[in-house]
């Protein structure tokens, strides 16, 4: 069992290493001169850069962070080390006597180089001990000795080799900081800058922090975006259906992840946690520079005006001008879904009724998401412009649907549209309805053919699951309605309750009103171009069945710009996600049930 345990906790270590290597491998360091993390290795001065340096990364007081990290996991971290020096033994593999030689009040830093003959950059973690001699000897005098000692001498890198077996991890000791590298080859190519150079460097306040320069950004980081973009994406190269509103941001996102010169992350631990990204635009009006400049940005009223029950929310703020350079993106990704090329007139109709409706339209829109016994609700409010313009842009926009490779396609999927006017209770105003019916499975016989399918009860209608499953609705209705103060809309099992709650709530009680809500929405302040709001406990009980359960425990993502000075260089762009302990613990304890 022992045994078992050790070889777990060894497994551990390489993987730990493995993960903080490879987001270190998105990040480029620079160093800042300023007060020294250690007191410096004795009779070691420090060293150049290596080749390729594409990482530095500080976790200024290990014991205060991990001791913030127990407290925010609470329950089953109580039974996990109470110390850093006591993590770092069990996850090496070290035995655990050699904890109290682990400095828990000085830096632990890591570096990492390009590696473009390997998938992943060579990297090195630097853990401060009080004394390396005297750590080696307990490793390797003694009945309890579990290695030997062989001097590197091209770096004076005490090499620790595992007596038995073999260690997954390469361990060294260089004047008072215990090396950790996946090989001994990244032990020696990497480790004598993180012992000699970096302790020189300023110390950051956060709980842990890397710099990204451009380098870095240009090359894995920008690398592995796209990857994730293009894996999304099908054999044709078009997003999926359900990605295609948000391809053009998506696109935008990457150009200007391209066009930084340097980036920041850090994260802070208290009652939640905090992560932060800051990123400076290149000269020379790249697309980080533009946006940094022409960005809408603003506060999150919009969102706090959702319906108190709002489960989870989405703000997104652009500009008439930054909507006008999107729309061919979205044709494109709006086109790739209509089986061969769309031809070009009809192509020039999308692009002429999208251009319309975004330039109809305001700077923002706000949508969210409820449960409530009938199922899931989606809402959606926008800013209006234009009324009239906007109501006529939304009628020709539904009008594409009878494009004839747009409706070839619908039928492909056994789908049809229709649209008329709609009643709704208690609202003012012209409500328009739009149904998506299903018409027959796609690709069975009679898809497209018009004739809807068995309803659940129907005589002879089985669920595609057997008896006893739960049946999709082969109809869902859209309703919207144009107004002076907003577009309205929503979408799902109760569309007329969803749309009475949507706009309701701007008289009534909103998401504002809910304390946990506001407390996590209002630090975001007044440079908000993207605000989403997710409130998974509650989200996953409503879906259970459970309405009451759950105290409100919200993860919040934004991006924004901040202000730059009269004169200054282009304002940094940011992004952030705030998590809280409740959520943390929730997400630890259900796993892969989110």
């Amino acid at each position: 069992m022992i045994a078992r345990s050790s070889s777990f906790m060894r497994r551990r270590a390489a993987a730990l290493l493995a993960v903080v290597l490879g987001l270190s491998a998105g990040a480029v360091g620079c160093k800042s001169p300023g007060a020294s993390a250690d007191a410096g290795v004795a009779g070691l001065s420090p060293v150049p850069a290596p080749a390729g340096l594409i990482a530095e990364a500080f976790l200024p007081t290990p014991d205060a962070t991990w001791a913030k990290a127990r407290a925010l996991v609470g329950g089953s971290a109580a039974l996990l080390p109470g110390s850093a020096g006591a993590l770092a033994a069990s996850l090496l593999g070290l035995p655990i006597t050699v904890a109290s030689e682990i400095d828990g009040g000085v830096p632990v830093l890591g570096a990492a180089v390009e590696a473009p003959d390997r998938p992943r950059p060579r990297g090195a973690l630097g853990i401060h001990v009080k004394d390396g001699g005297r750590l080696i000897d307990q490793l390797t005098r003694g009945e309890g000795a579990r290695f030997r000692s062989t001097p590197d001498a091209a770096t004076s890198i005490a090499l620790l080799e595992p007596l038995q077996g073999t260690s997954p991890v390469a361990l060294g000791v260089l004047g008072n900081y215990l090396l950790v590298a996946e090989s001994a080859a990244d032990l020696t190519a990497v480790g004598p800058y993180v012992a000699r150079t970096m302790p020189q460097a300023q110390v950051p306040k956060e709980d842990l922090a890397v710099e990204l320069p451009r380098p870095a950004i240009e090359g894995p980081v920008l690398r592995a975006a796209r990857g994730a973009w293009d894996n999304a994406r099908g054999p044709d190269g078009a997003p999926p259906a359900t990605a295609v509103p948000l391809a053009p941001m998506i696109e935008g996102a990457l150009a200007m992840l391209g066009d930084l010169e340097r980036a920041r992350l850090t994260l802070v631990l208290d009652e939640s946690a905090h992560l932060r990204v800051s990123g400076t635009p290149k000269a020379g009006g790249g697309p980080a520079s533009k946006a940094s400049t022409d960005l809408a940005v603003g506060d999150v009223k919009p969102l706090l005006e959702l319906p108190a029950d709002t489960l989870a929310g989405i703000l997104v703020r652009d500009r008439a001008a930054s909507r006008v350079e999107g729309v061919p993106r979205l044709v494109d990704a709006l086109a790739g879904l209509v089986e061969g090329d769309l031809p070009p007139a009809e192509r020039e109709r999308l692009g002429a009724v999208i251009r319309a409706a975004s330039d109809a339209r305001g700077d923002w829109f706000a949508g969210g998401l409820r449960f409530d016994d009938a199922g899931p609700t989606a809402f959606v409010r926008a800013a209006v412009g234009d009324r009239a313009k906007l109501e006529a842009a939304v009628q020709d926009l539904l009008g594409t649907a009878e494009l004839q490779p747009v409706k070839a396609a619908l039928q492909r999927e056994g789908l049809r549209i229709s649209t008329g006017k709609a009643e709704v209770s208690q609202l003012e105003g012209e409500v328009r309805r739009v149904r998506f019916e299903q018409t027959a499975a796609a690709g069975q016989p009679g898809a497209g053919a018009g004739q809807p399918t068995a309803r659940k009860g129907a005589p002879g209608a089985e669920p595609p699951g057997g008896k006893g499953a739960s049946l999709p609705p082969s109809a869902i209705e859209l309703l919207y309605l144009v107004r002076d103060d907003g577009l309205f809309a929503s979408v799902g099992n109760d569309p007329g309750a969803g749309l009475r709650s949507v706009v309701a709530s701007l008289q009534g009680e909103g998401l504002g009103g809910v304390p946990a809500m506001k407390a996590a929405l209002a630090p975001l302040g007044a440079d908000i171009a993207f605000a989403l709001v997710v409130d998974p406990l509650r989200l996953v009980a409503r879906r259970l069945g459970q309405p009451g359960a759950g105290d409100p425990a919200p993860v919040v993502i934004a991006a924004g710009a901040a202000p730059a000075a009269a004169g200054a260089a282009p304002a940094a762009l940011w992004a952030r996600a705030d998590v809280s302990a409740a959520a943390i613990r929730e997400f630890i304890r259900l796993g892969g049930a989110f």
